[in-house]
């Protein structure tokens, strides 16, 4: 089982996002990789779930169910935010002379990079839902109310900057109220906590610590590899500065006075 998992993820990965590169040749739009990203773990997990053999159980329901939800919801609430704008930013430095435009080095770069990503970050629920048949544990509750908790948070701070964009007076804004009063990227920090539960879900089953590689992974790009782009755009502006002092970079912190 252990050698089927070896294959059967690089062969997933390649096919997917190799589909979604040539949909993105077709409508010249590399940012449709962020619709890709949640809606891959969902595939992934409903075909990984189709090949199981062994006897439903309580795990393996709320594995389906958790990231079943999280992936519908932030591909929806991705296609919701990007249907009517332009291409986003990240991805538009790439036509202004900034990467490697040649379709090639677009798909390694960008797809087939995500695509690993995506490979380790959903090593957890491919396990669970493949190889685990065993009851829950103590240790797997927590992991149930981080998946629940961090779920609620994302979707909430994720509606809660997408209200506050329609506002044609606050396009060129920065929401600082609500959850992003108390962190810059509230969104990122339950995506984070998200994973932290998923993996907690598996911790039991037998070689399942080594799984620790896939919220290390995810924290990884949230606290080092996201914000800073993220952030990039707003460089020299004198309200994020101020912002910036004052409000925590990803985990929900007491917001510091102002000067």
């Amino acid at each position: 089982m252990y050698m089927n998992l070896l294959w059967f993820l690089p062969v997933f990965v390649i096919l997917y996002m190799g589909f979604w590169f040539l949909v993105s040749l077709l409508v010249e739009r590399r940012d449709i990789i962020d619709i890709a990203w949640g809606a891959g773990f969902l595939f992934l997990a409903w075909i990984t779930f189709s090949f199981r053999d062994l006897d439903l159980d309580a795990r393996s329901v709320l594995l389906l169910s958790a990231v079943s939800l999280w992936g519908f919801r932030l591909s929806f609430h991705t296609v919701r935010r990007n249907l009517s704008k332009e291409e986003d930013w990240r991805y538009h430095r790439w036509s202004q002379g900034q990467a490697c435009l040649h379709p090639v080095c677009v798909f390694f770069q960008v797809f087939l990079l995500q695509g690993a990503l995506m490979m380790i970050i959903s090593l957890p629920v491919v396990y669970g839902l493949r190889l685990i048949h065993l009851p829950l544990f103590e240790l797997n509750y927590p992991g149930i109310v981080l998946i629940a908790f961090g779920l609620i948070f994302e979707a909430i701070a994720d509606q809660q900057r997408y209200i506050f964009l329609r506002k044609t007076e606050n396009q060129d804004k920065l929401i600082t109220t609500g959850l992003w009063r108390f962190s810059r990227h509230p969104n990122y920090f339950g995506e984070m906590v998200f994973w932290w539960g998923i993996y907690f879900l598996v911790l039991g089953a037998p070689k399942s610590w080594m799984l620790i590689v896939s919220p290390l992974t995810i924290t990884y790009i949230l606290l080092f590899v996201s914000d800073l782009p993220m952030e990039e755009r707003y460089r020299g502006r004198q309200d994020f500065a101020e912002y910036k002092r004052r409000t925590s970079a990803l985990i929900p912190w007491f917001v510091k006075k102002s000067r």
